[in-house]
């Protein structure tokens, strides 16, 4: 059996010398031998231009035109080198759509690198005051900023002094300076809890007796105080003031004046400093319906970058778990969770059958069948990097990095899709294999790797999963509450039929030094029934946050968790590591999953690994040598 990594190898090498044989001859525009129609785009192209090697065009839209015109059967888009900034978000409909035997192909020229960005430049640095520069915006809000290709830090402090809670809507903090800050109704507080990250905005600030007091926005700031799950407390952390912004590499956008200021990492030279905010919040939409998807449509080697999501900015990110909000609407009160009898302890809102609301990704497949995405790079992201959604299908991700991503890596399916009225919508079928997923969820700390909801079919294998701050791949949703079975706590509506959840395959990933600043999260983790589904030689290892390792929460059943080497976990409270957990409260679903051949160690075992789990962790993926 060829290891999935090699296999990637191998078929690179087979799909180059066919693309090779294609690429000889210079036909953009025109049939090219063998009935196949080829078209060039390039940066510096004209869209007057032909559309071939030598003459491309410019746009991708130009590009996606002749595509449509054609009529041959083997259709093929060759992206030369270097950044296509993009006006408006790049959008497929069924129309775009190719054939199973031929793809409509998206490719990058030999050995160029094509970037499509939503983000725009910001030049005319000018030094001021304070070793800080400055220059105007060509946009109204942006939550990102990356100069010379890295990450700036939006202008932050430590959580207020003496921070708590004053009446209904507000926080007093012993700072009374705080009060005479220019751009009050930027400010946002962070809280960090257990395996949530809440972000709440200032309305205004104002002097009061022995400090200072910010009012906060209505209704999240209540959404948060009262909801299921973590409460917030304390704020961990206080940003979005230019009286913050006092460390390298942090930077500040004064809305009222349309400023960007920014403080200079070392060896920053402004002057020739390439900086660049993200202007659109979604880089690519593959758009189709149920009942006439977008299908059979191929990306190779090409670089999605500077995604923009600007939610946050205008309501506040109030989060219910891996990046999944609070809604305002369909909300229930119950008495909090652990309290019995059942009716006896404070009330907490919750949404309806725990549905949530996606925080969206700057790449979207909807209603799309047989896409793939091979070798290709998301990076810069805002939101999270690839939504697969709403009767997505047969969908391949393979070879993908995926670096530098504010929320969630990957988002497959939702969380309020658990039994739809129409069997096309739902999100089935779907891989994910041999991608390289690092530096994702660093900003918006409770997103994930790799997150499938209610999904049929799902594999996601082969993947490497390093440097989270929180979960690596998570699996389910709804604490069992869409169950037929379901009897834990009060929800007006029950199900006779099980979810669409089965069948999903979590197999031979690589996850490492994930779970780094939340917990109650693992490098695997689970919600909900999901008959058919395996958890099946996975490489587990060296997460400090609780408890770290395969995790299987509430409700989860119907699961097979087997051949997997877990080890360098952190205990849960003052119990011995445990690298596999269930969480069985007021549900009971252990005789539904079955647990066996495993391989859990407290600490890195001596001896050598599993030979199954060995060669998994010692592949080398043919991501590697994405640039």
């Amino acid at each position: 059996m060829v290891p999935a990594a090699r296999f990637s190898r191998l078929t690179a090498v087979v799909a180059f010398g066919l693309w090779g044989a294609g690429f000889l001859a210079e036909s953009g525009g025109q049939q090219a031998p063998g009935g196949a129609f080829v078209v060039y785009v390039s940066p510096s192209g004209d869209d007057s231009n032909p559309g071939t090697q030598s003459a491309p065009f410019r746009t991708l839209e130009k590009a996606r035109e002749a595509v449509r015109a054609s009529k041959a059967a083997s259709r093929t888009v060759y992206l030369r080198g270097g950044v296509y900034r993009l006006e408006r978000t790049w959008v497929l409909s069924p129309q775009d759509s190719g054939t199973p035997a031929s793809p409509v192909v998206y490719r990058n020229f030999q050995g160029e690198r094509p970037v499509l960005s939503g983000g725009v430049r910001i030049a005319g640095w000018q030094p001021v005051a304070g070793g800080l520069w400055k220059a105007a915006s060509p946009l109204a809000d942006f939550r990102q900023l990356w100069v010379n290709g890295r990450r700036a830090v939006r202008a932050r402090g430590p959580a207020p002094a003496g921070a708590r809670f004053e009446g209904r809507s507000g926080i007093f903090t012993t700072d009374a300076g705080i009060a005479k800050w220019r751009n009050p109704g930027d400010v946002e507080l962070i809280f960090d809890i257990q395996w949530e990250r809440n972000i709440l905005k200032a309305v205004k600030i104002e002097p009061a007796p022995g400090g200072a007091l910010i009012s906060m926005l209505e209704p999240p700031f209540t959404l948060a105080r009262m909801k299921e799950g973590k409460q917030i407390e304390q704020p961990t952390a206080i940003e979005n003031a230019l009286e913050l912004l006092d460390e390298p590499g942090e930077w500040y956008l004064d809305h009222s004046s349309r400023e960007v200021f920014y403080l200079p990492r070392p060896g920053e030279e402004m002057a020739r400093a390439e900086v660049i905010a993200p202007a659109l919040e979604q880089i690519l939409r593959l758009e189709g319906t149920l009942g006439s998807p977008v299908h059979d449509i191929q990306f190779h080697g090409i670089t999605f970058a500077h995604g923009s999501w600007l939610q946050p900015s205008r309501s506040g990110h109030v989060d219910v778990q891996a990046n999944f909000t609070m809604p305002q609407t369909n909300l229930l009160m119950r008495p909090a969770p652990g309290n019995e009898p059942l009716g006896a302890g404070q009330p907490l809102l919750s949404p309806v059958l725990a549905e949530a609301v996606r925080s969206p990704a700057n790449v979207v497949l909807d209603a799309a069948h047989a896409i793939q995405f091979e070798r290709c790079a998301f990076i810069h992201m805002g939101g999270a990097a690839l939504d697969i959604r709403h009767g997505a299908q047969n969908n391949v991700v393979s070879g993908t990095r995926f670096e530098d991503i504010a929320g969630s890596a990957i988002q497959i399916g939702d969380v309020n899709d658990h039994h739809p009225a129409d069997p096309r919508s739902i999100v089935k079928n779907n891989r994910v294999s041999n991608c390289y997923i690092t530096d994702a969820a660093n900003y918006y700390i409770a997103g994930v790797g790799i997150f499938a909801g209610y999904t049929d079919g799902t594999v996601i294998s082969h993947n490497e999963i390093t440097n989270l701050p929180y979960t690596g791949i998570s699996a389910g949703w709804g604490w069992g509450e869409t169950d037929p079975d379901y009897q834990a706590y009060y929800q007006p509506i029950r199900f006779d039929s099980p979810t669409v959840s089965r069948n999903n395959r979590i197999e031979y990933n690589h996850v490492h030094h994930v779970m780094q600043q939340l917990w109650d999260g693992g490098g695997i983790y689970t919600l909900g029934m999901m008959p058919g589904t395996i958890i099946r030689g996975n490489h587990v290892h060296d997460n400090p946050g609780v408890p770290g390792g395969i995790y299987l929460d509430e409700g989860s059943g119907g699961i097979e968790v087997t051949g997997n080497l877990v080890y360098n976990v952190k205990p849960w409270g003052n119990r011995e590591a445990r690298p596999m957990n269930f969480n069985n409260r007021r549900q009971n679903r252990i005789a539904t999953c079955n647990v066996h051949d495993n391989h859990f160690h407290e600490r890195k075992p001596e001896s050598a690994f599993p030979r199954d789990i060995a060669e998994t962790a010692g592949l080398e993926p043919a991501y590697r040598d994405i640039q």
